[in-house]
């Protein structure tokens, strides 16, 4: 009787990761959430880097540039993932530290949210804040009930705070094959988000060819 043949080796967990998280940079970049752009600096560590958000119209941050801490984890995307600000945000769901509290980077995180997804949930509650677990309750209770003293505080820490420009680094135009998937799903053509125009271009000159 023949040996069974042994079972082929599996991808460690972090290998898989890293091929998840390759895959989103490069359609992040390509077709970036609205407000948000590439970071200073070039991406090295797969699993930490930088993102850049600018306050978007229509709140409080409007005008302000704010470089985000992306902090991936191993396990992605079984855990979730971390962001953090690097400039003070006065928001009832950004603590003192710059640590953005949610439920979706929490209990209610699941496999099938995206770093560009987990984005646009940053940039919706910018506009929007989630006031049943607020992680500063002062901020919270003065939205709740002076919103216009709360929108007043909050301008003031932007222009005090995050005022300074942050240029990104743009990375190298994606390829042929990127493009195409962005384009067969429309995104590329849907979005007018910070930075999209630039790969519009990229896309509309690599598809031609």
């Amino acid at each position: 009787m023949s040996a069974r043949a042994p079972p082929p080796p599996t991808m460690p967990e972090s290998d898989w990761a890293v091929r998840r998280i390759r895959k989103e940079l490069k359609l992040l970049w390509l077709d970036p959430p609205a407000f948000c752009r590439p970071g200073p600096a070039p991406v090295t560590d797969p699993f930490h880097w930088e993102v850049v958000i600018d306050g978007p119209d229509g709140s409080p941050y409007s005008g302000g540039t704010f470089p985000v801490d992306v902090a991936i984890p191993k396990k992605y995307p079984m855990k979730p993932i971390k962001l953090t600000f690097k400039t003070k945000v006065y928001h009832p769901n950004i603590g003192p530290e710059g640590r953005m509290a949610l439920d979706i980077f929490g209990e209610w995180w699941s496999p099938a949210i995206t770093i560009s997804t987990a984005l646009l949930s940053v940039v919706s509650v910018l506009y929007d804040p989630v006031l049943d677990l607020p992680v500063r309750r002062d901020a919270a209770l003065q939205y709740r009930h002076e919103r216009g003293l709360f929108e007043q505080k909050a301008r003031r820490w932007t222009r005090r705070y995050a005022s300074a420009p942050v240029a990104s680094f743009c990375p190298a135009a994606p390829g042929k094959e990127l493009l195409e998937e962005a384009a067969t799903s429309g995104a590329v053509a849907r979005r007018r988000s910070c930075g999209a125009g630039k790969w519009r271009f990229f896309a509309a000159r690599l598809l031609a060819i």
